[in-house]
């Protein structure tokens, strides 16, 4: 088994999700945000 990888997400990030006039960013954005949803137990609050 390999090791869980933590990811810390800045709301700068997150906002890429609207964000119009940078097309590249907000592709990225989408596509990570669309694996979160497909698996939604990598998301982790708190500072571990």
């Amino acid at each position: 088994m390999g090791r869980k990888l933590k990811v810390y997400l800045d709301t700068s990030v997150i906002s890429y999700l609207q964000q119009e006039d940078t097309p590249e960013r907000m592709k990225d954005t989408l596509a990570l945000w669309k694996q979160f949803e497909a698996n939604p137990s990598v998301l982790l609050g708190g500072g571990e």
